[in-house]
């Protein structure tokens, strides 16, 4: 039995959720918190197996309670509030960055056609949520050491592709904060992300870091110093067109239930950059992504993962490293360092 703790002020729409996790096979709401400080105390009582936070709450608001709960009590926490209905660029991401596995709309409109289809997306998230094992919130260090104990492949990369999921845009965000402006390779990122959530995390981690963060479009050649996330709803590709790299956008068949897909990505990656490419799997559920470390090891890119201890969710990586797609295995502090060493932008 799954047991849910709801955080929520407002009484209606805490009976919506009540009622939506209730009526799914093996779920229980075990509490109901009208405010962050409630919520902090009632897991402290009840330690529930995952919490849905609202943000606006009187006393304490959402993001207080998440950073609590994640330094005292750790608990899956999965942010249900109508502040993302509101294009807020930076609340996507400071509900992450608090501790929050992944943020979802308020299913408001219950008379509305499309209620049965967010109902069962937030039951299937719910239940795939409560299963990671989260560990106490640390702070992730802006020092990065230099990772002597790695040997580091001499090569001309035209390309750095990433992929990643749950626990992404912490890892994410970490990395391109240590990546200088100047930074020589276009990195392509799939992430996946809630339908609509994207485009403030990208807006936010556009303000943040010294890199030039975008949604790729369509033809444009990628250029050395951006990041370009693959938008909604669409795979990311890559060709060589007029000597230049350029993304490919389209709207092919879902893959493995993922568009945009890593495996996409990253296969297109090694048909076009071969071994001019590095592919890198960080945090994240599921198996995406693993075919595709494997066609880029093949076609001789140089492919790894961050290291297991740092992942929100060791998943993807390991199922890459189990199919044999790995070469390196990177601590996610270091892995600004690695890259910058591959890529000969060491500081001068």
């Amino acid at each position: 039995m799954i047991r849910v703790l709801i955080a929520e002020d407002s009484p209606t729409d805490a009976a919506i959720l009540k009622s939506i996790f209730e009526s799914a096979p093996g779920m229980s709401v075990v509490g109901i918190a009208r405010d962050g400080a409630e919520a902090v105390s009632l897991t402290e009582k009840l330690k529930p197996d995952i919490i849905t936070m609202d943000i606006k709450m009187p006393k304490m608001d959402g993001y207080q309670a998440i950073d609590v709960i994640m330094r005292n009590v750790p608990t899956p926490i999965v942010v249900v509030s109508s502040i993302f209905n509101d294009s807020d660029s930076d609340a996507t991401f400071k509900a992450l960055e608090a501790g929050a596995l992944t943020v979802l709309p308020k299913p408001v409109d219950i008379s509305s056609p499309t209620f049965a289809l967010t109902r069962r997306h937030m039951i299937d998230m719910i239940r795939s949520m409560s299963e990671i094992k989260v560990i106490k919130k640390r702070k992730i260090s802006t020092a990065i050491p230099s990772p002597e104990h790695i040997s580091i492949a001499h090569e001309e990369y035209h390309l750095i592709a990433i992929g990643s999921s749950v626990g992404g845009p912490q890892a994410l965000k970490e990395i391109f904060s240590n990546l200088p402006e100047t930074f020589s390779v276009p990195i392509i990122v799939v992430q996946h992300m809630t339908s609509g959530f994207i485009t403030g995390f990208t807006k936010w981690m556009d303000s943040k870091v010294p890199l030039k963060v975008k949604f790729a479009e369509d033809n444009e050649i990628l250029l050395p110093g951006h990041v370009y996330f693959a938008p909604d709803h669409v795979h990311m590709e890559v060709k060589r067109s007029g000597g230049a790299l350029r993304a490919y956008l389209h709207q092919g068949e879902v893959v493995a239930g993922f568009r945009p897909s890593i495996t996409v990505m990253m296969q297109s990656v090694a048909q076009v950059c071969g071994k001019h490419a590095i592919g890198i799997l960080l945090t994240g559920m599921g198996s995406d992504g693993a075919n595709g470390m494997l066609a880029l090891k093949q076609n001789g890119s140089h492919t790894f993962i961050q290291d297991p201890d740092s992942c929100v969710v060791f998943g993807m990586a390991s199922v890459a490293q189990t199919r044999g797609a790995v070469d390196k295995v990177v601590e996610l502090d270091k892995i600004a360092e690695y890259l910058k060493n591959l890529t000969n932008n060491k500081a001068r």
